[in-house]
């Protein structure tokens, strides 16, 4: 069954302040009975499995009785739920903001959260999920990312009435569970502007939680990398280590797409992650080439106006049955492909992966993105991308940062105050994550490899 039937999904890396045409947003109509109902499904069936039958040794790690997304246990520390009880309840004005470590997974636990403290909580959500059942996702109480200024005045009326509002802030979602990426301001800018219109305490509330594998499940990463090897076409290699194995398939991956985009690599292109770098430069420099855009430092900057430019272009080309038409649609395509792979290379950077060890929620993501991003054709693919299925039973650690309390600020003084409050919730979730990352750093490293990628 469909998790996006059951849950409430987060926002996808989409600014939530997007302009749109209010007319083209429909209002949520939550009903707290259809929550409560979804509640139960997302907790039993869907993460921690079937109650009584869940706690039984052996029987617990059956199919039909462990829940699709095998989570074991949550684990929310005694602190960490006062701060949340505190930040989020009917005297307050709170906005959720939770990083985005797993595709799936995470819009379950953004549901589980909210039944511990906001049941009605608001959740905004990628325009085409709603768009699919906008009468039972407006029961839900999701609100679609393209409503615009009428989306963000909902947003807004429902934390003052101290329901909630949760929405995934990180803009460069990348699936880690190690590293909170930049995030969107519109969780900020709702925050600000709830401030200004209410003598409630508003709070931005940070959010952040990490998946850990609780046994071995080096047999389960072989055989993706063995669906990874046969898809795309390279050498089976199993008789190599989960570590190796794995090394050589990330090394195959790279000559792989090198050959695809006709690229001549140059000699004494340094490791691995050098390599990549130059690959990545060399797409995004040929695209350039064709699109004009606004120079960045920033490469994550330059490789999404690159992705709009070319999709504005094919967007306008749309409806042209021309020789000429078609072929422009086929060349933009083709750019588009590029710039995707542009993305993926800076997924898997040196920054994250170039750890002295490498544990299994690293190759976990590492293999679910790669798959999403490189075999998408096939119902069995499909279906994989959509809900990635874990490698085994998993425990989910819940850490709430201390929440940011938002105060009215004169229009002079709003831009800066902005870039502060989206600073210092970054930096509140990352430092929270590296002490959820210490405190279990016994449980992890019990299954960790040697990281091949910090010698090469």
């Amino acid at each position: 069954m469909n998790a996006q039937l059951l849950a409430t999904p987060a926002v996808t890396s989409v600014n939530p302040c997007t302009r749109a045409k209010a007319s083209e947003w429909k209002r949520p109509r939550p009903r707290a009975w259809l929550m409560w109902i979804l509640g139960l499904v997302n907790r039993w069936l869907l993460l921690k499995g079937l109650p009584v039958l869940r706690r039984i040794p052996i029987v617990r790690d059956l199919p039909f009785v462990h829940g699709y997304f095998w989570i074991r246990g949550i684990d929310l520390q005694a602190g960490d739920r006062t701060k949340l009880d505190r930040a989020v309840n009917a005297g307050t004005a709170a906005f959720l903001g939770p990083n985005h470590p797993e595709f799936g997974t995470d819009w379950l636990i953004d549901k589980e959260v909210s039944t511990f403290v906001a049941p009605r909580m608001a959740s905004w959500a990628d325009r085409g999920i709603v768009a699919a059942a906008p009468g039972f996702w407006g029961m839900n109480n999701l609100i679609a990312n393209d409503g615009g200024d009428a989306a963000k005045d909902y947003s807004i009326e429902w934390a003052i009435e101290g329901e909630g509002v949760l929405l995934h802030p990180e803009g460069t979602v990348r699936w880690t569970n190690d590293v909170v990426h930049p995030l969107f301001p519109g969780i900020v800018q709702m925050a600000m502007s709830a401030a200004a219109l209410s003598d409630k305490p508003v709070f931005i509330v940070p959010l952040v939680w990490k998946y850990r594998y609780v046994r071995d499940v080096s047999r389960r990463m072989h055989r993706e990398m063995r669906i990874l090897e046969d898809g795309l076409g390279l050498p089976r290699l199993e008789r190599l280590r989960v570590p190796l194995r794995f090394h050589a398939l990330q090394l195959n991956i790279l000559a792989r797409q090198m050959r695809h985009f006709n690229y001549e690599e140059p000699a004494a292109s340094g490791d691995f992650f050098d390599r990549q770098r130059t690959f990545q430069l060399f797409l995004i420099e040929t695209l350039e080439q064709r699109h004009s855009i606004e120079d960045s430092p920033d490469t994550d900057k330059r490789i999404a106006r690159l992705v709009r430019a070319i999709q504005s272009r094919l967007s306008e080309s749309k409806g042209d049955a021309t020789p000429a038409g078609v072929a422009r649609r086929a060349s933009l395509k083709s750019d588009l492909e590029m710039a995707d792979e542009a993305k993926r290379l800076g997924e898997f950077a040196r920054e994250v992966y170039g750890t002295p060890t490498l544990t299994q929620e690293q190759l976990y993501e590492s293999l679910k993105r790669t798959r999403d991003r490189l075999l998408r054709r096939g119902w069995k693919n499909t279906i994989a991308n959509m809900l990635p299925r874990p490698f085994g039973p998993r425990v989910v650690h819940i850490g709430v940062p201390e929440p940011i309390l938002v105060t009215p600020v004169d229009a002079a003084q709003s831009e800066d105050y902005e870039t502060r409050l989206l600073t210092l919730a970054r930096t509140r979730m990352q430092e929270k994550l590296d002490e959820i990352n210490a405190r279990i750093a016994s449980d992890v490293q019990r299954f960790s490899h040697k990281n091949p990628f910090a010698a090469s």
